[in-house]
Formats: structure tokens, C-alpha cells, sequence
């Protein structure tokens, strides 16, 4: 080694100038009194990092990985906006900062530093709820990807196995270039082991690493088999209405408000308090003390509601008590209106009176002309069920989507009068983000049409939308819990 530095050293005529005092060298088996100059440091022999990644003994692994912890989370409090928080901690410091790690070193090695991880995560995301503690289900609920319901934070050890595997799978022909190996035959060590682990999180037969290679995302594809484990073992010891609420947080776009950025002037900002009630309410965890009464009032008669409001809060969201429904209803009608005016159709957002002979009905909330072959008028009516409530969690327990339900429950009621006179009714949302295929189907058309004729791309303008009545809803939703939170008492003297 001491030869090639001395080379170097001489033949930097050559345009390869080293710099001395900038060089590092890491010679575990090193005597005292080594022949390089003092001006190079010399790296500790428990390890070194090599491309951002630690080498070397256990102890040295687990204290490069605490002191990573340590610099990227000190100041995460001092934002003080729940959603913020939540966001630079699922984009940037969890699996995001390890990523990398995990992907260059080999679980055996990291040891200890995998669990330091999942406590420390743990530990943020009970500090961003304001809670003391997390349940093991809990947390192993949010650990999950938001596509299965959870809030898009893995645990460490959960994707350790499948990123390091993905990682060689990736680079198994460049290795066994590299190695002079025939790559039908060539297994990296430990990766065997990791996939008889990997069969038993998953509950599935061992597979070969050679068909792990032919896999187009390797790591994806052994994540999503150990996850979907985790929800199904998850679901299998969960009472009714948590098998309800997983089920209908895996539908599609019911996460989207998790997933866009907080931006105010685009209607995608969540306030703190509404943000952290909702990641409450998607992880199950109680919302009210047992045995309140609901003290919403009536708009016109003044009276209580008075009912007994259950520990997570559902009674909330369907009480007729209050404004919560209104705001709610009024606040996803605008939105959608919005986006047909912005296909350039010709919608009025109201409720219009008069539209059938001799009713006052009111069959729909957004009323465009000429949208549909065979009938004057469309009038699309904006409605949002609550798959948590008593009367239709059988139903849910069955299937995602009880939004369906609502939507043919509407159909049932107005269809008819509104065809003879020459009006279409739909569209139907759920409380927990699904909506039924007639809305993606009418969404997909309002957004192709705005993106036609306009300069943005058909991706950022369904986006954008789909965002926009995610947060909307959850905001409201939210809301409808806090304000049924009781007034606590003050011992200030006035």
C-alpha cells in the first residue's frame, strides 16, 4: 500500500495531484509507527465508511447509525405543524435516510442498529401524534405502506431482509462479472438464509435467488409479500370495525392526503390539530373518553343531540347535529365544481329548486347543460357515507367500498323522476377517502377535458384534484371530532 502512495506521490506530474493533508487511510492491522506521514488521518480500526455506508465491528455500525439519528432529528420538533412534521419525517428521515443502508449492508451486520431504528421512529411518530406510547398493533399498522392501509413508515426490520436481497439481485450479473462466476450459479453469502427468514415473514415457500433475479423490482415485490402478511395477520386479530377501517383505507385515493405536499394555495394544507385527529382515527386510536354524550346543537330548534359518542369518535362524523355536515358537503361540492367549470363546462354549483314539474326536490348539487347524449341537463349530487357506521359495517367487512351502497340508495330514491325530466344523477365519496368507479370514471373525464385545453399535464391536474378533495374531506372530518371535544375547565381568576 505504502509503494502505491509513493507513486502517486511521484508521479503527480502527471496530473494526479494528491493532497495530503486531505487523505484518509484505514489499515486495521496496522503496527505503531506506520511508514505514511502524520498530515493523513488515520482512521479507528473498528471501522470505516465507504460510500456513506458504515464497515466494521458491531459496535462501530451501531454508533454510526446513532449519531445519523441524532444530526436528522434534533430540530424536527421545532417546526411545530403536525402535517410538516409528518412530512419531512416519511419523505426524509425514515426510510428515506436508511434506504441506502440497508441496501449496502447485510441485516446480519447491523445488529442492534436495525432496532435502534424502529424505537427511534417509534419514538417521532408518537411525538408528531402527541401521544405517550404506541400499541404494538399500532405501530405495526402504521409500519405498513399506505397502499395497505398503513401511513407509509416501515419498520426497519420488516425491509431490511427484502432491501439488501433486492440489492443483490440488482447487481448479480455486474458481481459475477466482477467475480468470474457463472451468475446461474452464484449466490452471495448470507442471501439464502435471509430468504428462508423472508418465507417465514411472509408465510410463503422459500424461492430461489435466481428467481428473485428475474424479478423487475425485486426489493418492491419481497416488501409488498411481507406486508401483506402483516395486514393479514393484523386483520385476522382485530375486532369488527378495525377489519372495517383497514379495508377501507386500502381503497384507492384513500391516501392521498398522507402522500401531497402542504400547500396552502392549493388547498392541500391540513392544520395541526385536524392532521393529527385524522392519523389518530386511521390508526384506530381512541378519540374520546367512554361515556360522553354528544353536546352538538341544532341549527333551527336549539336542542342537544345528546347521544352517546363512541370512543373513536364515528358518531361524529354521522351526526345530524351541527354544522359539520354542511361544511362538509359544501366544502367537496365547491371543489368539484370548480374542477368542471375548469373543463370548461358550463356547471352551476348550486342546488336548484323547481328542477322537477311540481317538486320542490333538490336532486342535485352541480348542475352542467348539455354533458351527457339524451338528456339536457346533468345534475350531479354530492353525498359522503361513513363506512364505520353501525348499519353498514357487515357490509364492509365483505367488501371495500360501501360508497357504492350510498350511491344506489341515491339512485334508488331519484333516478327515476330525474329521467323524465331529462336529468342524470350520481357521484358518491367515503368518509375514509374511496368513492365509487362513477366518480373516478366522471373525475378522469373532467380532468382529460381541462388538460386539453390547457398548458398543464393530464398527471398534475388529477393530482391536484384528487388531493384537494382528500385533505378537504379529512379537514372537515377532523373538525366534526374537535369540536365535540369538551371545554375544559379554567382556574384562571377573571
Amino acid at each position: 500500500m505504502f509503494k502505491v502512495f509513493e507513486l502517486i506521490q511521484r508521479e503527480g506530474a502527471l496530473g494526479l495531484h494528491l493532497n495530503v493533508q486531505k487523505s484518509e487511510i484505514w489499515w486495521p492491522s496496522r503496527r505503531e509507527g506506520d511508514p505514511f506521514p502524520l498530515e493523513i488521518t488515520r482512521v479507528e480500526n473498528s471501522g470505516v465508511k465507504l460510500l456513506g455506508a458504515p464497515i466494521g465491528t458491531e459496535e462501530y455500525t451501531s454508533r454510526s447509525v446513532e449519531k445519523k439519528l441524532k444530526e436528522v432529528c434534533d430540530t424536527l420538533e421545532a417546526v411545530n405543524d403536525a402535517q410538516v412534521e409528518f412530512g419531512l419525517f416519511r419523505g426524509c428521515l425514515a426510510y428515506g435516510k436508511i434506504n441506502h443502508l440497508l441496501r449496502t449492508c447485510p441485516p446480519a451486520v447491523l445488529g442492534p442498529a436495525v432496532k435502534q431504528f424502529d424505537d427511534h421512529f417509534r419514538n417521532i411518530l408518537e411525538k408528531i401524534l402527541r401521544v405517550p406510547c404506541l400499541s404494538e398493533d399500532a405501530w405495526e399498522h402504521a409500519s405498513l405502506p399506505t397502499r395497505y392501509a398503513g401511513l407509509g413508515v416501515p419498520q426497519t426490520k420488516t425491509i431490511a431482509g427484502p432491501a439488501y436481497i433486492g440489492s443483490c439481485a440488482l447487481t448479480h450479473d455486474l458481481v459475477c462479472d466482477l467475480l468470474k462466476v457463472e451468475p446461474t450459479e452464484y449466490v452471495p453469502p448470507g442471501v439464502e438464509e435471509l430468504l428462508t427468514q423472508h418465507a417465514t415473514s411472509a408465510d410463503l415457500p422459500v424461492c430461489s435467488f435466481q428467481d428473485v433475479c428475474q424479478r423487475p423490482k425485486a426489493q418492491r415485490s419481497l416488501s409488498d409479500e411481507v406486508h401483506k402478511a402483516i395486514l393479514s395477520r393484523l386483520t385476522a386479530r382485530s375486532s369488527p370495525r378495525t377489519k372495517n377501517l383497514l379495508l377501507a383505507c386500502t381503497m384507492g385515493h384513500a391516501s392521498d392526503w398522507l402522500l401531497v405536499p402542504p400547500i396552502p394555495g392549493l388547498g392541500l394544507s391540513i392544520p395541526s390539530a385536524n392532521f393529527r385527529t385524522a392519523l389518530k382515527f386511521r390508526l384506530g386510536l381512541p378519540l374520546f373518553d367512554a361515556g360522553m354524550l354528544c353536546p352538538a346543537q341544532s341549527s333551527t330548534k336549539g336542542t342537544r343531540c345528546d347521544k352517546e359518542l363512541d370512543v373513536y369518535g364515528d358518531h361524529a362524523l354521522c351526526c345530524h347535529f351541527g354544522t359539520s355536515r354542511v361544511f362538509r358537503h359544501n366544502n367537496l361540492r365547491d371543489i368539484l365544481g370548480h374542477a368542471a367549470r375548469g373543463a370548461g363546462l358550463a356547471a352551476v354549483v348550486i342546488e336548484k329548486k323547481n328542477q322537477i314539474t311540481g317538486s320542490q326536490q333538490k336532486p342535485g348539487d352541480i348542475t352542467i347543460q348539455q354533458y351527457s347524449h339524451g338528456f339536457s341537463s346533468t345534475a350531479f349530487d354530492v353525498t359522503v357515507t361513513h363506512p364505520l357506521q353501525l348499519n353498514l359495517i357487515d357490509v364492509a367487512n365483505d367488501q371495500a367500498g360501501v360508497a357504492q351502497a350510498a350511491h344506489d340508495n341515491k339512485l334508488t330514491k331519484s333516478l327515476e323522476v330525474c329521467k323524465k325530466e331529462g336529468l342524470q344523477f350520481v357521484l358518491a365519496w367515503e368518509s375514509t377517502g374511496g368513492a365509487t368507479e362513477t366518480v373516478h370514471e366522471t373525475l378522469a373525464k373532467w380532468t382529460g377535458l381541462e388538460a386539453d385545453r390547457g398548458g398543464y399535464p393530464l398527471a398534475v391536474i388529477r393530482w391536484a384534484l384528487y388531493g384537494q378533495v382528500s385533505c378537504g374531506v379529512r379537514r372537515h372530518l377532523a373538525q366534526a371530532r374537535i369540536d365535540r371535544q369538551p371545554e375544559r375547565a379554567c382556574a384562571r381568576a377573571l
